[in-house]
C-alpha cells in the first residue's frame, strides 16, 4: 500500500509539473514585449554602429516591436535583419521574464584602412572582407594606399584570403598587404608605431611610422620577423644614437641587413 501511494504521490508531482509548466509557457506567449534592452559587446573598440542604431532596425513603425506579444516576434528573422547589416558580425536575441527583449551585437573587426588609386575608401576586417568606410567613425587602423586597384563594387563577393594570383601576377599584393596589415595589428609597438603603408609602383610595401621623418622600405612581405627585427635593432641602436630625423630611408628589402639614406 505504501509503495502504491508513493507512485501516485510521484505521478501527481509530475503531472503537476507539465500542467504549471504548460500554463508559464502560455503565459509567457500572452506576454507583452515592453522593452528593449541592446548590448553592443565591443563598443570600447568599434563604433560602425550603437544602441541607437540597433533600436531602430527592429523597432520602427515599419518594424514594431515593443507592445507586442511574445509570440509575434520572429526571433531568427530579427537576428537575420541585423546580420543583413554588413558592419554587424553576429546578433543573438532572446526574450527575458520581465518582458523584455534581449540583443547582444558583435561588430566586424577591420584590420586596414584601403584609398585605392582612384580615391575610393574601405576596410579589410579580420577574416579578409570588404567593409564599407563609415563617414562618422574612423577605426585606428593603418591606412593602406598607393597602387591598389581593388574597388568597393567587388565587396559581395571578395574575400582576400580566398583570392590567387592573376597569370598577369607574380604576386597577391592584396593577400600580403593584408597578412603585413595583421601582423602589425597584434604587435602593441608596430601597431603604434606605423599608422600608414604605401604600395608604391614595384609592388613594394612603404611603411610610414608616427614617430621618425623617414619611410621604411619593407619591400614585399616576406620573413616579416627578420625585418622588424632588424628595424627594431636599429630604431634602438641607430636612431637613438644619432637622431630620428637623421635618415630619409630605412631599406629592409635587402637580406640580413639594412641600407640607410641620410637626409
Amino acid at each position: 500500500m505504501k509503495h502504491f501511494l508513493y507512485i501516485l504521490f510521484w505521478i501527481a508531482v509530475i503531472a503537476y509539473y507539465f500542467v504549471a509548466m504548460s500554463f508559464v509557457s502560455e503565459r509567457r506567449h500572452e506576454q507583452i514585449c515592453t522593452s528593449l534592452e541592446i548590448n553592443v559587446v565591443d563598443s570600447a573598440r568599434s563604433r560602425f554602429v550603437t544602441a541607437n542604431d540597433i533600436s531602430l532596425m527592429v523597432d520602427d513603425r515599419v518594424h514594431k516591436l515593443t507592445g507586442i506579444r511574445f509570440d509575434s516576434i520572429n526571433i531568427p528573422k530579427l537576428e537575420q535583419r541585423l546580420v543583413d547589416f554588413p558592419p554587424i558580425r553576429r546578433a543573438v536575441i532572446y526574450k527575458t521574464v520581465n518582458g523584455a527583449v534581449h540583443i547582444d551585437v558583435t561588430q566586424r573587426t577591420p584590420v586596414v584602412r584601403i584609398i585605392n588609386r582612384y580615391g575610393e575608401s574601405f576596410y579589410l576586417d579580420d577574416r579578409g572582407e570588404m567593409l564599407q568606410h563609415s563617414s562618422r567613425y574612423c577605426a585606428h587602423v593603418p591606412v593602406a594606399s598607393g597602387y591598389i586597384n581593388l574597388r568597393p563594387e567587388q565587396q559581395k563577393s571578395y574575400n582576400v584570403l580566398a583570392s590567387g594570383v592573376t597569370l598577369a601576377e607574380k604576386r597577391n599584393i592584396m593577400r600580403e598587404l593584408f597578412d603585413l596589415a595583421v601582423y602589425i595589428s597584434n604587435d602593441r609597438f608596430w601597431k603604434a608605431q606605423i599608422q600608414q603603408i604605401y604600395v608604391n609602383e614595384d609592388g613594394d610595401f612603404e611603411l610610414i611610422p608616427l614617430v621618425g621623418a623617414h619611410v621604411i622600405v619593407f619591400g614585399s612581405f616576406d620573413k616579416p620577423e627578420a625585418k622588424f627585427a632588424r628595424l627594431e635593432s636599429f630604431y634602438r641602436n641607430g636612431l637613438n644614437v644619432k637622431g630620428w630625423n637623421t635618415y630619409d630611408v630605412i631599406n629592409l628589402k635587402y637580406e640580413g641587413q639594412i641600407v640607410a639614406t641620410k637626409k
